[in-house]
């Protein structure tokens, strides 16, 4: 049996971001005049090539543009990458967006995709968000958190990993106007596919599964590096937003995953669930189609969009 009876398609092929070389392939393309999406076809690396729609999917800024805030004044997309949600949010409305990213490369990228796409206004800052954001208290209606909180903890890595991320998300409401929201997408530590040995960032097979200590302990031993990309489930975000001072908490099943989004559905519907499931065998179909029928398939989705407010 393979763990990727449970996956939504492919998530092997789209997790983590672009290796450093070939991120600095892609820029040489550029800087020799290149436009970016043509760089970006005619470029045929390894992680390169299964991750094109990570530049091009303005569907990924679809549920950050729904949600509900004092006003579409000013947006922050934190850890902004390929710049695609940030360019996703100034199209949807947003008066000014800013693209906060600590990497140098990420940030000239996102310069030059800008420029030569004329998306504004978008304002690229280098710069990290711990031990603070780099901004004024109340100065964003929204902030969107896409794929960063599990990463969050490597910039402070003498301090333990949910003191960060509890850190960080209340500095994110110090930045958010009252009443502001903040958005999150993130898997899910309780992913059926987890269950069955599938590591979400790199870790050995379970140690997401594991209590941290024991994680840590695991992981140090299996790789030589501590245990610090921590995911959580349902209720393990919803706590955890609410410690850091978010009400309205929601945390909902995006499908097929928060990589490629297509569909937000609550995790107590698990009939509609089921399309976040890949399944090759008749045996795990009867698996899913029972997880279903307990409504708890839901909880065990691969990733989450989540929702709170200042």
């Amino acid at each position: 049996m393979s763990t990727s009876d449970y996956m939504p398609e492919g998530p092997r092929a789209r997790q983590g971001t672009l290796p450093e070389p070939e991120l600095e392939s892609l820029l040489g393309e550029m800087r020799r005049g290149t436009p970016w999406q043509e760089a970006l076809e005619r470029l045929q690396l390894p992680t390169l090539s299964g991750k094109r729609h990570w530049f091009t999917d303005l569907a990924k800024a679809q549920f950050y543009l729904g949600l509900p805030t004092p006003g579409h004044y000013r947006a922050l997309d934190v850890g902004a990458g390929s710049g695609v949600i940030a360019a996703g949010m100034a199209a949807g409305g947003y008066q000014h967006v800013v693209a906060l990213e600590h990497d140098a490369g990420w940030c000239e990228f996102m310069r030059r995709r800008y420029a030569e796409d004329r998306v504004g206004p978008v304002e690229v800052v280098q710069g990290s968000a711990v031990p603070t954001f780099p901004f004024d208290e109340a100065s964003f209606d929204l902030v969107v958190v896409n794929g960063v909180l599990e990463w969050v903890p490597e910039a402070a890595p003498g301090t333990p990993p949910g003191r960060v991320q509890l850190e960080f998300l209340r500095e994110a409401r110090r930045i958010l106007r009252p009443g502001g929201a903040i958005g999150i997408g993130i898997e899910n530590r309780l992913f059926l596919g987890n269950l069955k040995g599938y590591g979400p960032h790199g870790e050995p097979p379970f140690a997401v599964l594991m209590p941290r200590r024991l994680a840590d302990l695991y992981t140090r031993r299996r790789r030589g590096l501590p245990y610090r990309t921590w995911i959580y489930s349902w209720w393990g975000y919803r706590s955890l937003l609410r410690k850091a001072g978010f009400h309205d908490v929601r945390v909902m099943a995006v499908l097929p995953d928060y990589h490629t989004p297509r569909r937000v559905v609550p995790v107590s519907d698990s009939a509609a669930a089921r399309e976040g499931f890949h399944v090759t065998r008749a045996s795990r179909r009867l698996a899913l189609k029972a997880l279903a029928g307990a409504g708890v398939l839901g909880y065990l989705t691969h990733s989450f969009y989540i929702e709170a407010h200042a």
